[in-house]
């Protein structure tokens, strides 16, 4: 590991360490090629560890490593790849979206790309069915600034301030009143003046201009955060608050950052991913998932956030923290022991640390 590079940690199972082997690291490794401060964007995959795939979006390409066996990396094959290659046909990408098995990138004309798994039509085009193994445009949508992706569906946040989502609805996480999937896009209801978005697994998030956050799909574990454990087809307000300055979703559970630096966390907290009071992580004690935000001290004036399945991340005061499942090494202190830590590496200057939205491995660059 040197100190100029993007750094991985955790399950190695599909190669989406980047390090050339697809054996679990305890600590940071670094992922082969990639300098630190020429990656803008870095993305993982996957409904578990051994689907995980990874995109880093550069400033000439899209980089792409781990699980392949939809196309979801995009050059053109199926087999995995350890360490990373180059996405096919991509060119002035501004942001990438990597979902459960398929992916998509946003190019400097507002144009939507989309490859990988297609069971649900989460590619948006030509229906569903077969997946694709090289990018292929997604059409029927004005000019679009930020993507995301689900387990199962992909979200697309237009210029003018609406939502549109296409893929699998079973849980209702298109957003549009109904459980239909669909291969098009189509309009969320309701939502106007939206300026950023976010998936989870089965339910998606998204920051209004008036600071606030809706939500809706999934909510078994209240990752809707409205007080309540029934999904909804429909955008639903999340309660308690406001001042909202952005939104991280993961698999199942939630967090906000306010315009004062506090952090919220909601849903799923199996795992002590919500990080409530100087709590014992061990794997048999009972918690309680949070159907409503709670504040979390702890992690007062984190700069970046990260969310996984199980476990989470943050960068407070230039310091990488850690905390919840640990059965893969997913929180990078040397030990398979669940637990709230410290990551220690060699290097500065890393500034945003990253989670697999279903799998147990840690980025940072």
């Amino acid at each position: 590991m040197t100190d100029n590079t993007v750094l991985s940690w955790g399950a190695g199972d599909a190669g989406q360490l980047g390090n050339g082997t697809a054996a679990d690291s305890l600590r940071p490794t670094s992922v082969a090629s990639l300098v630190l401060g020429e990656v803008d964007q870095l993305v993982s995959g996957g409904l578990d560890s051994n689907s995980a795939f990874v995109l880093a979006r550069t400033d000439k390409t899209v980089q792409a490593w781990g699980d392949n066996v939809t196309g979801q990396l995009g050059n053109g094959g199926d087999t995995d790849q350890l360490v990373p290659v180059t996405v096919t046909g991509l060119t002035n990408i501004k942001d990438v979206a990597a979902g459960g098995m398929h992916a998509l990138a946003l190019d400097n004309t507002g144009q939507v790309w989309a490859w990988g798994d297609n069971a649900h039509g989460q590619l948006g085009s030509k229906g569903a069915g077969d997946h694709r193994n090289v990018p292929d445009r997604v059409q029927g949508m004005p000019r679009v600034k930020q993507v995301a992706a689900g387990g199962d569906f992909s979200l697309a946040l237009l210029e003018n301030g609406k939502v549109y989502a296409w893929g699998r609805g079973i849980h209702g996480q298109l957003g549009n009143g109904a459980r239909t999937s669909s291969s098009v896009p189509r309009q969320v209801t309701g939502l106007e003046h939206i300026v950023a978005i976010a998936a989870g697994t089965h339910h998606a998030l998204a920051l209004t201009a008036d600071d606030t956050v809706k939500s809706w799909g999934y909510n078994l574990y209240g990752q809707l955060g409205n007080s309540g454990t029934k999904s909804s087809t429909l955008p639903v307000d999340v309660d308690l608050i406001e001042g909202v300055d952005s939104i991280v979703a993961g698999a199942f559970h939630n967090y906000a950052i306010t315009s004062d630096g506090t952090v919220w966390g909601w849903g799923y907290n199996q795992y002590g991913q919500l990080l409530e009071g100087e709590e014992n992580f061990a794997d048999t004690v009972a918690r309680t998932n949070r159907t409503a935000p709670v504040e979390i001290p702890r992690l007062k004036g984190a700069q970046s956030l990260a969310a996984g399945a199980r476990h989470a991340a943050a960068i407070i005061g230039g310091k990488v923290f850690t905390w919840g499942h640990n059965g893969e090494g997913q929180l990078g202190n040397g030990t398979t022991t669940p637990a709230h830590v410290e990551v220690q590496f060699h290097g500065a200057g890393h500034t945003h640390v990253t989670a697999s939205l279903g799998g147990n491995t840690t980025y940072l660059y």
